[in-house]
């Protein structure tokens, strides 16, 4: 059978913010926490609210993406921001058949997850008391 042209093929610009975001959100060091300037911006990972975090630019079957991203205090940021350029790239490529040309990573905030803190504070204090 002959593989004839029958239709397009349109992905809308919300499909590819989605699959960044939840590309993005897998990439350790992210911070998917709500907290400072940045509140509301880069915060990609509440439910249905992608687009704050995320720019997408389509030209034909070329993808450019700005991905605005807290990092979580005591991760290496560039290597995070490639992490998730390659994360994103791979994710959006394989799920679109689309060409991604540039994934470009925006960091707006370190974030010091205050939970962590206290239970690293704990440990210590109780390593002192039992030496």
């Amino acid at each position: 059978m002959d593989n004839e042209n029958i239709g397009q093929v349109k992905i809308s610009d919300d499909v590819i913010i989605i699959i960044a975001g939840i590309a993005t959100s897998s990439v350790k060091g992210v911070s998917t926490t709500r907290t400072g300037v940045a509140d509301g911006i880069s915060n990609l990972f509440s439910k249905n609210n992608y687009s704050k975090g995320i720019k997408v630019e389509i030209n034909e079957n070329i993808v450019v993406l700005d991905i605005f991203i807290n990092v979580e205090y005591g991760y290496k940021i560039s290597d995070v921001a490639k992490e998730v350029q390659a994360t994103v790239k791979k994710e959006v490529e394989t799920m679109t058949d689309m060409e991604v040309a540039a994934v470009n990573v925006h960091v707006l905030n370190i974030i010091q997850d205050k939970d962590k803190e206290k239970e690293i504070d704990k440990d210590i204090i109780e390593a002192d008391i039992v030496e």
